[in-house]
């Protein structure tokens, strides 16, 4: 042991030295019009023949095509290889392009090759994973970092394996200080080759990094578990010792002060934390992958899908190959898997980027390694897959961008982003706006705060648009912004207060969330125990602050049997249960572990019982946890008496109520009140097969709105109503008692706005109201409008004609639409007006989809505009020659159509039904 230490001490002491000299060098490389010197614009796009990728959304415009010249034509991918057309800047080209709204990526037609880099390491053919990350190809530009330090916080490293002995620095055991950070587990041996397995060497596998320097850092006992102490002083000592990486393949689901201070040290250091996210199948990334300035990783399996054990969520930024093949204990190889062996390969892509761009800071490599990843799953950011598949190629090729989300100047362009991560953007200027979107999970407070090393030149402002509407704040750096916000898609903007601000600044942004106190809060100790009426229901609570504990009491008159079940939404909770009958012994339960539902049954006599909800761990929790009280009474109904209108029993909307009927005389009267016009759907289960129940709708002077009974054999009556503001009443009744078993009562409400339920906060509301009163357009039979669904062909002529007041018909002579069809009428009527024909075909189509030149077109028909031939064209995306020209002149002339923000009108995009209804009241109000 002695000598094996002197020599792992030898060769770490060389390591270190040599660090020493190269560190040296760093701070002779300076700033150069804020890039760092190494890491350019023009290094990163060079090219032999300055021919570039460009990845299109939808045909190249005329535009592109006069001012390139095109090398492979636009194919079924979406790409485009061309240059600049002769006599064009190409820096000028290059950049206008890259800006263009239609396109998605510009990227340089590199000259490739046989990958010659590959290594002589005999295991290499099993490390597929470096295939999936294209590290292979990488490697013929950067294949090892000596200049930086990557410390491994785990179980240590197999200290005299021949291909790690010669990547290892000194570490440390805070295990057991006494001796070397040898491994006893294999875990963090299997980690360390991942990352810098000694390549080209011969021998065994290669590392991501051929060469590197390994700080193993031992924290975790044999059984691979440890304390959340070690964790933290494995990653401090790792910042006081030279690591610019820490590796933490390792994971806990408490979040605490203690280890965010350990992490925000690491940062405030220029220190890049990776992070395992963990492999417990659910929506929960574990600590500390789960901070913001931490990259938490997930898995990938070998067909770049999404591994199903990967835990994901909002914090996740990558993934990566969950298989791997590795160095093990004893000198030996073997296959693991895991999100811990997914996130060293990130960190060891993080030091090839810091080889080539050492002056590059850590929200920068961050940023470079999000935006350079490949979309695998969902646009942009998803909670499965992150921002991507790691791409090790292209994080050493493609251009680094100051502001990856761009463009993003429109709330229809937000970028989605998630809360519990720092993302890196830019202010180019004045009219740059900065939209990005978050789907919140639960009601809410989102913390944001602005992080920048430079104070912004003008003041900022927040604009958040969500469910309670548009409100901007001024948005200060450094000072944390709270906003309420509603489960769902919350869109925000940062922008300059001033819009010709003409200087640029780069900024981070970081968004954490808190969920929302629950309605029976204040009830943090028995004697503050929220009082529940008696009846099985289902309670939903949340844990939002420290220590938080939720205290129940019922008070039951029946003796009966109670079942309760307390149900986590996420593995950050363990849920602890515990009841008690007042002055009696409490019962805890507590037998099983994260995520995990706990449940008691027992017997209840008169008398108040206590329940409290908790979770093992004090800390908040982003989720709820539902508590279902199951109370089986003697079949004595928990609602009685409300046999009489003036008992009626108050019912809140999506709550179960239950109740029997012990005579076939009994009647149950339910109430509720309205304060809007909604939609409301009574739902009664449970009826026994041989019962029929009755079920109605009543005013509180006991009119009858409507009745439903139920059909022989048919256990459940659904009814609903369009009602007012305003209280009802729900009277059940029965053909005859039942006591064996208990109906439930469901009643869920839709607001109604316009007649309609899916209208309300929509940008075309108030048209689709006014064309409703005017009797013009009608929904569907359920109160829907469906105001973002295409209208087809038939749908807007009808309209047109009902709008018009079109009486003279010529009979319809197309085949597909007979004398039967719901829209034969409408269509003849068009055809006397010269508002439509057909096909060359002979055929209608009258299902198929309007497109927005072809309303534009009926419009002017209807209107009696003919086009004109003088003028301007409109829009950038009509040339001279299009059908259509003169007459979207003329209806863009007089006002009836406009463009959208680029410029375009997209005439071939398809017309939905809102889009319709706005331009069809616009002319109705002419």
């Amino acid at each position: 042991m002695v000598n094996r230490w002197k020599l792992y001490t030898w060769v770490t002491l060389i390591a270190i030295w040599l660090t020493a000299l190269h560190m040296d060098s760093w701070g002779k490389i300076a700033y150069a019009d804020g890039a760092a010197a190494g890491y350019t614009r023009e290094k990163a796009t060079q090219v032999a023949d300055s021919t570039w990728i460009i990845k299109w959304s939808g045909e190249p415009t005329p535009e592109f095509y006069a001012s390139s010249e095109i090398v492979r034509p636009y194919d079924a991918s979406g790409t485009v290889v061309a240059k600049p057309a002769s006599g064009r800047s190409e820096a000028e080209w290059q950049s206008h392009w890259e800006q263009a709204a239609q396109v998605s990526y510009v990227v340089p037609n590199r000259a490739v090759q046989t990958a010659s880099a590959a290594t002589n390491d005999p295991f290499l053919s099993k490390q597929t994973y470096l295939n999936q990350t294209h590290t292979i190809e990488a490697w013929n530009s950067v294949n090892k970092n000596e200049s930086i330090v990557i410390a491994i916080v785990d179980t240590g490293v197999d200290l005299d394996h021949p291909d790690l002995i010669g990547n290892l620095v000194p570490g440390i055991n805070l295990v057991n200080p006494e001796i070397p950070p040898d491994d006893d587990n294999g875990h963090g041996t299997n980690v360390a080759g991942v990352i810098a397995a000694m390549g080209n060497n011969g021998k065994g596998v290669s590392g991501m990094l051929w060469k590197a320097g390994i700080m193993p850092i031992k924290a975790l006992e044999t059984n691979g578990r440890g304390d959340e102490d070690k964790l933290g002083a494995g990653i401090r000592y790792a910042v006081d010792h030279g690591a610019k990486i820490v590796v933490l393949s390792v994971g806990l689901l408490r979040n605490d002060a203690y280890l965010q201070e350990i992490v925000q040290y690491a940062e405030d250091h220029q220190v890049l934390l990776v992070a395992a996210s963990g492999n417990d199948e659910g929506r929960n990334i574990r600590y500390p992958a789960a901070y913001p300035t931490v990259l938490a990783v997930g898995g990938v399996n070998e067909n770049n899908a999404a591994e199903e054990r990967s835990n994901y969520g909002p914090e996740l930024d990558l993934v990566a190959p969950w298989s791997v093949f590795t160095t093990a204990m004893e000198g030996k190889y073997e296959y693991r898997d895991g999100t811990s062996m997914a996130a060293p390969q990130v960190a060891a892509a993080a030091a090839l980027v810091w080889a080539k761009y050492p002056e590059m800071k850590v929200s920068e490599v961050r940023n470079l390694l999000r935006q350079t990843a490949d979309e695998i799953g969902e646009p942009g950011w998803d909670e499965r897959t992150g921002y991507g598949l790691l791409r090790v190629d292209r994080a050493l090729s493609e251009v680094y961008k100051t502001d990856m989300y761009e463009p993003n100047d429109q709330r229809t362009e937000a970028k989605p982003i998630s809360f519990g991560r720092m993302v890196s953007a830019e202010l180019s200027g004045g009219s740059d706006v900065d939209w990005f979107s978050i789907d919140i999970p639960y009601d809410g407070t989102l913390s944001m705060r602005l992080v920048s090393e430079d104070a912004p030149p003008s003041s900022v402002k927040l604009t958040h648009a969500g469910g309670r509407g548009v409100f901007a704040y001024p948005f200060n750096p450094g000072t944390p912004l709270e906003l309420k916000v509603e489960k769902g898609m919350n869109s925000f903007a940062v922008q300059y207060d001033k819009s010709d601000e003409s200087r640029a600044w780069t900024y981070r942004l970081a968004c954490s969330f808190t969920i929302y106190r629950d309605p029976f809060e204040d009830n943090d100790k028995q004697y503050k125990a929220f009082k529940l009426p008696v009846r099985s229901q289902t309670v939903v609570g949340t844990f939002d602050h420290e220590g938080d504990e939720d205290w129940y009491a019922i008070t039951f008159e029946q003796s009966g049997n109670v079942t309760v079940t307390m149900t986590p939404d996420t593995k950050r909770i363990d849920p602890v249960l515990m009841v008690q009958k007042k002055g009696e012994k409490a019962v805890t339960i507590d037998e099983n572990s994260d995520g995990e539902l706990e449940t008691y049954t027992f017997e209840v006599f008169p008398g108040t019982y206590y329940l409290r909800a908790s979770k093992l761990l004090p800390d908040p929790a982003i989720g709820e946890y539902a508590l279902n009280i199951r109370y089986e009474p003697l079949y004595i109904d928990p609602n009685e008496p409300n046999d009489r209108p003036y008992q009626a029993t108050v019912v809140s909307f999506d709550t179960p109520y239950e109740g029997v009927f012990d005579q076939s005389a009994d009647i149950d009267y339910f109430k509720f009140t309205l304060t809007e016009r909604s939609l409301v759907r009574l739902t009664v289960t449970g009826i026994p097969e041989n019962r029929q129940l009755s079920a109605s709708f009543q005013y509180s002077n006991l009119g009858e709105i409507t009745k439903q009974v139920s059909v022989p054999g048919d256990r459940r009556i659904v009814m609903s109503a369009a009602l007012d503001p305003g209280t009802y009443l729900i009277r059940l009744g029965t053909n005859q008692a039942f006591q064996n078993q208990m109906y439930k009562l469901n009643l869920h409400a839709d607001v109604l706005s316009g007649n309609y339920t899916d209208i309300t906060g929509h940008w075309a509301h108030d048209n689709i109201v006014e064309l409703t009163d005017k009797g013009i357009i009608e929904g569907y039979g359920n109160y829907e409008f469906r105001p973002d669904r295409t209208i087809s062909r038939s749908e807007a002529v009808a309209l047109v004609v009902k709008a018009f007041g079109y009486t003279k018909k010529r009979e319809a002579y197309f085949p597909d639409v007979p004398a039967g069809h719901w829209s034969n009428d409408a269509i003849s009527k068009a055809l006397q007006a010269g508002l439509v024909d057909g096909y060359p075909n002979g055929l209608f189509r009258p299902d198929g989809s309007l497109s927005r030149v072809e309303m534009a077109v009926l419009f002017a028909k209807a209107l009696g505009i003919n086009g004109k031939l003088r003028g301007d064209i409109p829009f950038a995306d009509i040339d001279a020659d299009y059908w259509a020209l003169p007459i979207l002149k003329q209806m863009s002339a007089e006002g009836w159509i406009t463009g959208y923000d680029d410029g375009t009108f997209r005439p071939d995009h398809l017309t939905t039904r809102a889009e319709f209804a706005a331009l069809l009241n616009r002319i109705m109000n002419r």
